[in-house]
């Protein structure tokens, strides 16, 4: 058993395990409709000259000094942490941000072998679990879908260590990175566009495919629940049964609102709920399931239909 809790730890720091989200897992999904209709309309020419000016607007959307952002050591709920903070200084809202961080090439082997110890330390790991990774280059990354305006900041943002899971919390480990690539999502009319900045080569790539920034449901159940007043909505499951999104760039205040809303459309039956969490059914048996998400000011939605005899 101990030697199986050691590897799951290694997993989770190293980012190797597959992980189910708490939230609704919503599959993204393209602007299918936008592409019928060029197809309908237009000759794969015109569509393709359409498609690249559209791109190079929103490619220059976003430039890396709009992005003002540091880290340093903060406290949240009495803990010390790793945090990244920034402000986003261009025209456009920000929907997304990830900094990834990679090891510079000027440690020393004496702070390489304190890291490796302070990691093994903190997993409580053999020195056969080590391995795994010592074999990596040091890396980090903190990453936030918190919905940021122009001219506003975020802050309280994890670093995390690898790819994995794992809090950073010691400012020494930082300091042995240096930023590798910005991913940054920003949304230009209704679409959310995706760029990257290579702190290497110091060139920007631009993501061909695009996220319909608001998506909520095809069928009657997205008429059984109030739409959220956000930019951002992402759709899951959508189906005459259930339909789950998550709904990106609320306060607690402004869940709690939202919560008041479906109870005016008369989501009291069995009704159940806490802070940042609400679920009930209405007359008809539909029912509502609500959850709040303080890390990213996000809410977690389904409504279901009836159950029917079969």
């Amino acid at each position: 058993m101990y030697k199986k809790m050691n590897s799951v730890a290694i997993a989770v720091v190293l980012g190797i395990m597959s992980v189910c989200a708490s939230g609704c897992g919503s599959d993204t999904q393209t602007d299918e409709s936008s592409e019928n209709i060029q197809t309908e309309e237009l000759n794969e020419s015109e569509t393709q000259t359409t498609d690249e000016s559209a791109a190079s607007d929103s490619e220059k959307a976003i430039d890396i000094e709009d992005i003002v952002w540091s880290v340093d050591e903060g406290i949240i709920d009495g803990d010390r942490y790793v945090l990244l903070e920034y402000t986003n200084n261009s025209s456009y809202t920000i929907t997304g941000l990830e900094i990834t961080f990679r090891e510079k090439s000027d440690i020393t082997d004496e702070e390489k072998s304190s890291f490796y110890s302070d990691v093994q330390e903190l997993l409580d790991a053999t020195d056969e679990d080590m391995e795994e990774i010592t074999n990596e280059e040091i890396s980090m990354y903190a990453k936030t879908d918190r919905v940021v305006d122009a001219g506003e900041s975020a802050s309280n943002i994890n670093c995390y260590y690898y790819s994995g899971y794992y809090y950073l919390k010691d400012i020494n480990h930082y300091n042995l990175v240096e930023p590798d690539i910005l991913t940054v999502k920003f949304i230009d009319g209704d679409e959310i566009y995706t760029v990257y900045y290579d702190y290497v080569s110091q060139k920007y790539s631009f993501e061909d495919d695009t996220e319909v920034a608001y998506q909520w449901s095809q069928t009657d159940l997205g008429d059984a629940i109030p739409k959220p007043d956000v930019k951002v909505v992402e759709a899951g499951r959508d189906d005459e049964v259930r339909f789950m999104f998550d709904a990106y760039g609320l306060t607690l205040d402004e869940f709690n609102a939202y919560v008041d809303e479906c109870i005016e459309l008369g989501y009291t039956v069995d009704a159940s709920s806490y802070e940042g969490f609400y679920t009930a059914d209405n007359e008809e048996g539909y029912n509502v399931y609500l959850y709040y998400q303080d890390n990213d000011y996000s809410m977690s939605g389904t409504v279901e239909a009836p159950e029917t005899d079969e």
